[in-house]
């Protein structure tokens, strides 16, 4: 497995030769793994790349990249990253500072959690054995803490403790199913979007705890407007998640619509009336019953006018990042659906036959019974084939 290390600098001569040193001393330890470090840098003018151009004559393994103007911490990992995987091969990269806040003891540890299943592995400090720097005030902890504790609850992903950890491996493989161009911040915020977009994409992420120490040389590369970018980043992700799901309810209503009067205008059709009439030696049977009540059918077919409304509204509109539009693989998906949505079919076709049966085949009847079998059952279960089945992201 190729490991790239990316380190983004700007006027780091301070750390740059403590940070790469104490970081080649402890890849000493890595076994049976290439592992290359990146130095990427922002045209610093304080001279930080010359001293990495002469660190990389005693250690092979550390190159340089430059680019002509600074594009902000996000930007820079992000060109990193795609360096890293289009032109050294990497499967695993990992994000590391260069002041010293990330003690290079734990890269061999978090490279070993990759090795035994972890797609990402997460250098947390809120985790049990996780540390904040001891010379932290208690407002910049507060910040840290709330900051992560708002990110978990806006986004609803409890599992994780520490979401603005800047030292994270990410194998590739993940990396590349991300739109990493266009993450919604170019400063330190875009480490939420993509741990986010790492969550959302399935990939089995694990924390694994450090202490985090703060820099003792040079100036601190904190931007003043990190926390409202960080809060801008948080809620326009839960709005897009929200939009998604209010969508999906219009397309959801529209299907209520069809089904309703799809359910009539079947029932009022001679087709339907001969239909049931073909299993009315079943009349006197429990279950059986069900096949020769004229409104069973009407039920059914209603339920699949609502799946054709729906997954055509939902292809078109609620996932359209995601549209099918490959003819074959679109009548594929809707066969799919079709199949896995027998159930809803079935339920609508038993609910709506069973009351008429029960309590007289009037509209009231039918529609009654129609409300209780999409409220209780159908309206969850075609939601969860929707994002699970049929438009759910690649793994």
């Amino acid at each position: 497995m190729k490991v790239v290390i990316i380190i983004p600098t700007y006027n780091e001569k301070e750390n740059i030769v403590k940070t790469l040193e104490d970081l080649e001393q402890e890849l000493k330890r890595v076994q049976g793994h290439q592992v290359d470090v990146l130095v990427f840098d922002s045209n610093s003018p304080d001279g930080t790349a010359e001293i990495v151009e002469n660190l990389g004559k005693k250690y092979p393994n550390i190159h340089l990249e430059r680019e002509t103007e600074k594009s902000g911490l996000g930007g820079a990992y992000i060109k990193g990253m795609h360096y890293a995987m289009d032109k050294m091969n990497a499967d695993v990269v990992f994000e590391y500072d260069a002041d010293g806040s990330h003690l290079p003891k734990y890269v061999p540890e978090m490279i070993e959690v990759l090795d035994k299943g972890a797609d990402v592995v997460v250098g947390s400090r809120y985790v049990p054995g996780g540390k904040m720097p001891d010379n932290w005030g208690i407002n910049r902890k507060i910040v840290s803490f709330f900051g992560n504790f708002i990110a978990r609850v806006a986004l609803l992903t409890p599992q994780y403790h520490d979401m603005t950890s800047g030292f994270r491996g990410t194998k590739t493989k993940w990396l590349k199913r991300i739109d990493l161009d266009n993450l919604l911040s170019k400063q330190f915020a875009y480490k939420l979007h993509l741990f986010y977009e790492l969550h959302k994409s399935g990939a089995k992420i694990v924390e694994y705890p450090i202490e985090f120490v703060d820099r003792s040389l040079g100036k601190s590369k904190f931007p003043r407007n990190n926390i409202k970018d960080s809060l801008r980043v948080v809620f326009t992700l839960r709005l897009r998640e929200s939009a998604q799901f209010i969508k999906f309810g219009v397309v959801g209503f529209i299907g209520f619509i069809v089904n309703a009067v799809g359910i009539e205008l079947l029932r009022s059709l001679v087709f339907i009336e001969g239909l049931a009439a073909i299993f009315t030696q079943f009349a006197n049977l429990p279950i059986l019953s069900l096949l020769a009540a004229p409104s069973s059918w009407a039920g059914g077919g209603g339920a699949e006018f609502a799946i054709i409304s729906n997954f055509t509204l939902n292809n078109l509109w609620t996932f359209k990042e995601k549209k099918i539009t490959d003819p074959l693989r679109l009548f594929l998906k809707f066969l799919q659906f079709n199949l896995t949505s027998v159930g809803a079919v079935v339920i609508q076709f038993a609910v709506v036959g069973g009351a008429t049966l029960t309590f007289g085949d009037t509209r009231l009847v039918r529609q009654l019974a129609f409300l209780v079998a999409l409220v209780s059952l159908i309206v969850p279960y075609n939601y969860l084939m929707y994002t699970r089945v049929i438009w759910k992201t690649k793994k």
